[in-house]
C-alpha cells in the first residue's frame, strides 16, 4: 500500500513538472500587423464581363501560440475587398469592407532566431460597408461570411520582440450576395501581404 501511494505521488510530481516545463516552453505573443489586400470576386454572373483586382488595406492585431513545431494563431483585422467590373464602356467599382476573425493551425521549423511556418484554418467576416460606384449596396450583401485561409509566415526573434512577414490566401466558403437575381453564388477571395511586430507575454 505504501509503495502504491509513493509511486502515485512520484507520478503526480513528475506530471506536474512536465506540465510546468511545457507551459514554460510554450510561447505566446501579442502583435500588430498591416499591409495590402489584393481582392477579387467570383460568381455566376448573368452577363459576361471583365473583372480586375481591387487593392486595399488589411491589418489588425493577432495572438500567436508557439508550441515548438506546432502552433496556432487568432486575430482580429480590418480588410478591404471587392473588384472592378468592366461592363461595356464603364467600370463598376465594388468596394467591400470587413472585420474578420481568422483562426489557423500552424506548423513550423525553428531555425535559431528565425521560424518559418505554414498554416491553414478558417475566418469569420462581418461586413461593415458596401459601396458600388458611389452608391450604398449594403442591402444586397449578407452581413457575415465564412472564409478558408491558407498561407505562410516568417518570424524573426530578437529578445522578447519578434518581427513578422505574413502572406495568405483567403477564399470564400459562403455566398455573400442577397440579390440572387443578378449574381448567384458570389464569393470573396483575396491575397494579403502584411508585416508586423509582436511582444512576448
Amino acid at each position: 500500500m505504501r509503495y502504491l501511494v509513493r509511486s502515485t505521488l512520484v507520478a503526480l510530481v513528475g506530471l506536474a513538472l512536465v506540465t510546468t516545463q511545457a507551459k514554460a516552453q510554450a510561447g505566446m505573443e501579442l502583435g500588430v500587423r498591416g499591409g495590402v489586400s489584393v481582392a477579387q470576386v467570383s460568381g455566376d454572373f448573368a452577363d459576361t464581363f471583365d473583372k480586375s483586382n481591387r487593392t486595399g488595406f488589411a491589418g489588425g492585431v493577432f495572438l500567436n501560440f508557439d508550441w515548438g513545431i506546432l502552433g496556432a494563431q487568432v486575430a482580429g483585422q480590418y480588410t478591404q475587398k471587392g473588384a472592378d467590373l468592366d461592363i461595356g464602356n464603364t467600370v463598376e467599382s465594388l468596394s467591400l469592407n470587413y472585420f474578420e476573425i481568422p483562426a489557423v493551425i500552424k506548423a513550423g521549423i525553428p531555425l535559431g532566431m528565425i521560424k518559418p511556418s505554414v498554416f491553414g484554418g478558417v475566418a469569420l467576416g462581418f461586413n461593415t460597408s458596401c459601396d458600388s460606384s458611389g452608391e450604398d449596396c449594403g442591402d444586397n450583401v449578407k452581413s457575415t461570411e465564412w472564409l478558408g485561409v491558407a498561407g505562410a509566415d516568417v518570424a524573426i526573434y530578437v529578445g522578447s520582440i519578434s518581427l513578422w512577414v505574413d502572406g495568405r490566401y483567403n477564399f470564400g466558403l459562403s455566398d455573400i450576395n442577397d440579390a440572387t437575381d443578378v449574381v448567384g453564388d458570389l464569393k470573396n477571395r483575396n491575397w494579403t501581404f502584411q508585416g508586423g511586430v509582436a511582444f512576448a507575454l
